[in-house]
């Protein structure tokens, strides 16, 4: 009887410390949080599926066909080391076009390039309404020839938790 009661409380005991010891090892497994650079790349592939919503947004606003144009960012706009400033009007003329606010990143797009004179510039304003500004290169300068706006709604990005990031 002595032999069979202990057996019982060892028993006991491991279904009880096993139960513990797993409960410790789930608490500790989701407390554990990943590195910042994990969030970063997170993070980046929801503002990515946000800006191709916007603009997908803007394009069927206007009833755009962008086949043909290759889209530039304000950063291939830089100038290059060895780059003269007095060569670069285009790529300056388009660079201010960047500046302000707006609901998702602005995005240009231009028929044959940089060395094209054909092109398109959109964006959504932080209202919501979607903006198309035409341009034209006259000379080596590259000029808003039309803006429109259409009214259109808000598009708000999927919120990220930056909390759940490690500090690092």
């Amino acid at each position: 009887m002595i032999k069979l009661g202990s057996n019982l409380l060892i028993l006991y005991l491991i279904v009880l410390l096993g139960t513990n010891v797993e409960t410790v090892n789930a608490i500790s497994k989701s407390e554990i949080k990943p590195p910042k650079k994990v969030c970063i790349e997170e993070f980046e592939i929801i503002m990515k599926e946000f800006n191709e919503k916007v603009l997908r947004d803007i394009v069927e606003s206007f009833e755009l066909d962008l086949s043909g144009y290759r889209e530039y960012t304000f950063d291939e706009l830089d100038l290059k080391l060895g780059e003269h400033i007095k060569n670069q009007y285009d790529k300056i003329s388009l660079q201010q076009l960047f500046v302000g606010a707006s609901n998702g990143s602005r995005r240009l797009f231009l028929k044959d390039g940089i060395d094209g004179n054909k092109g398109y510039f959109l964006y959504k304003r932080i209202d919501g309404n979607n903006v198309i500004k035409e341009l034209e290169k006259k000379g080596n300068i590259w000029v808003v020839m039309y803006e429109e706006e259409k009214k259109a709604s808000r598009i708000i990005p999927k919120s990220f938790d930056w909390n759940k990031c490690a500090k690092e």
